[in-house]
């Protein structure tokens, strides 16, 4: 489940209107500044390779959104000089690792990057030093030294020298630190990669998914089908975030939105997103016309209920019960996604949640 890793960006989740200018460079349809060129990095992994590793339902979905924004007027226009996209199978350690070490190459000074990973976090070592992985596709089940992982050290010297070095500002946003039953479940793998992940540097701003104790939710009522983070972080950069109305959206703007919206809809699940930063950066501009229509959108939305997970806190959590209320518990989510609520009385909804285990405790219903 999306261990939120925010490492990606680590890589990026370079999410939602990062618009250009001096500072922050914010990526938008017209640069806050005159001068620097944004370039982006988006990786997102629903299907891994190795079946030993739970698959995620909507990171790679999430990871196509934000690449639309970015591709959007309102998220600069960014173009495949300056936007790398790498999804599900294509996303590959080799092929992340060539992404980033693009980025040094091409950044100059004044530059902006944007980084963004949706997928599997852990940390699989007992040691004192455990820097944690991004789980890519081709990432083993176990032993991640042994390679098909991107290490958040690597991780961190190629924002490090992005920001010290070539002296461009960088974005970081990661809906990477997803639960399940990886090799560091043990030693509460995803939770120290998160906390890693926080760790803060000049010249960056970081946005992490949830704290590091948390899991990050998604379900189909984001978006037919989104994390809620992610969700939100892109509708915030479009401009529902900019709350004193001057066509700018910051980081401390989008840090009260988030945190208006994401945890109020995950509640009665804690998930309570990270950003790290100067407050007053500016991360989008607002295109007016692309707004008008999101709220348009908005305004005519029906609310709907829909069963919302803990990416891969389920795996978890089955992992650990005998066969029978496994059975069980996947006939009632059968029964569920067939709405079978009351009937028929010996195989719906209703006949199954007579069965002990409270697993819909982490997974609310959320309007």
């Amino acid at each position: 489940m999306k261990i939120q890793l925010v490492t990606f960006i680590l890589m990026g989740l370079a999410m939602s209107a990062i618009a250009q200018e001096e500072g922050l460079t914010p990526i938008a349809a017209a640069n806050l500044s005159n001068s620097g060129e944004t370039f982006a990095v988006v990786v997102g992994i629903s299907d891994y390779q190795d079946p030993g590793i739970p698959d995620l339902r909507f990171a790679d979905k999430d990871a196509e959104a934000f690449d639309n924004f970015l591709r959007s007027p309102a998220g600069g226009s960014l173009d495949g000089d300056h936007l790398k996209v790498l999804t599900n199978q294509n996303a590959t350690a080799g092929r992340i690792a060539e992404a980033l070490d693009g980025l040094i190459e091409q950044t100059r000074e004044g530059d902006q990057v944007i980084i963004y990973f949706s997928g599997h976090g852990d940390v699989e070592r007992k040691t004192v030093s455990q820097p944690g992985f991004l789980l890519v596709w081709d990432a083993p089940s176990r032993v991640y030294m042994g390679g098909g992982t991107y290490s958040l050290a690597f991780l961190q010297e190629v924002v490090t020298t992005l920001s010290t070095q070539n002296l461009a500002k960088v974005v970081v946003i990661t809906d990477a630190c997803h639960a399940g039953k990886l090799a560091g479940s043990q030693i509460g793998g995803s939770q120290l990669t998160s906390a890693n992940l926080a760790k803060q540097y000049a010249n960056e701003v970081k946005i992490l998914s949830c704290q590091p104790n948390e899991y990050s939710l998604e379900g189909e009522q984001w978006g037919e089908g989104r994390g809620c983070f992610s969700f939100h972080l892109v509708d915030g950069l479009f401009g529902l975030a900019d709350r004193n109305g001057d066509g700018l959206v910051s980081v401390g703007e989008i840090d009260r939105y988030l945190e208006d919206h994401v945890t109020a809809e995950a509640a009665p699940q804690s998930q309570v997103p990270i950003l790290l930063g100067n407050k007053t950066e500016k991360l989008s501009k607002v295109n007016v016309a692309i707004l008008a229509d999101l709220q348009k959108f908005k305004t005519g939305q029906m609310a709907v209920f829909a069963s919302s997970d803990s990416r891969g806190l389920e795996d978890e959590i089955l992992a650990k019960l005998d066969s029978g209320i496994v059975k069980k518990y996947l006939a009632f989510k059968k029964a569920v996604a067939e709405k079978r609520f009351f009937e028929p009385a010996d195989n719906c909804a209703d006949f199954y949640t007579t069965f002990p285990p409270r697993l819909d405790s982490h997974r609310s219903m959320v309007l």
